[in-house]
C-alpha cells in the first residue's frame, strides 16, 4: 500500500502518513518474528541432523545385550574377587600353620570348601589339620597348631601388620 492510494481513497496527507507508519510498524514486527523463526527453524534442523547422526551410530545396537553383558561381567568379577579372597585367605593360614611351600601346600586345599562371610573364614582349618597329618613333610618340623583365621584384629604387632597387608590385598578393611 501506498501513500498516494490512501489519498486517493479520501484520507488527508496526515492521517495518509499515520498510516503509512502504522502499516510500516507491522510490517517490521512481522518481518522480526519471520526471521525469528527462520533462525528456530534452522537451529531445529541443526539439532536434528545432530542426532540423527548419534542415533546411527548406535543403529544396530542391542540395548539389552549389552545389560546382559554388563550383568555378566559384574558377576565374573565380583566371582573373581571372592575367589582371590579366599585364595589369600589360604595363603595366609598355610604360610601361619608352617607350610615350606605355600604353592604346593595349596593343592591339598579344597577351595569349594572354603567359605567367607564378613570377616571369617570357615571350613579351612580342618583341611589344614588333615593336610598337616597326611603330608606332614610339607609342614615345618615344629608342629605349630593351625591358627583360627579370621580377618578381624587380633594377635603380636609383627602379625597385626602382616594381616593389615594381607587384608588390603584382599580388599578388606584394614584394622588399626
Amino acid at each position: 500500500m501506498k501513500k498516494e492510494e490512501l489519498t486517493a481513497l479520501g484520507l488527508s496527507e496526515e492521517q495518509a502518513g499515520k498510516v503509512m507508519e502504522l502499516h510500516k510498524a507491522e510490517q517490521d514486527a512481522a518481518a522480526n518474528e519471520l526471521s525469528e523463526a527462520k533462525a528456530q527453524l534452522t537451529a531445529a534442523e541443526k539439532n536434528a541432523a545432530e542426532l540423527t547422526e548419534k542415533v546411527k551410530a548406535f543403529d544396530g545396537v542391542d540395548v539389552e545385550a549389552l545389560k546382559k553383558s554388563v550383568s555378566d561381567w559384574e558377576k565374573k568379577y565380583n566371582a573373581d574377587i571372592a575367589a582371590a579372597k579366599v585364595d589369600s585367605a589360604i595363603s595366609l593360614a598355610l604360610t601361619r600353620a608352617g607350610a615350606k611351600d605355600v604353592d604346593l601346600a595349596k593343592h591339598l586345599i579344597d577351595s569349594s570348601l572354603v567359605k567367607l562371610d564378613g570377616d571369617k573364614v570357615s571350613g579351612l582349618s580342618e583341611q589344614i589339620e588333615r593336610a598337616r597329618s597326611e603330608k606332614a613333610f610339607m609342614f615345618g618340623g615344629d608342629n605349630k597348631p593351625v591358627a583360627t583365621v579370621s580377618t578381624g584384629a587380633g594377635g603380636t604387632a609383627e602379625t597385626m601388620a602382616n594381616d593389615s597387608r594381607i587384608r588390603q590385598a584382599m580388599g578388606l578393611a584394614v584394622n588399626e
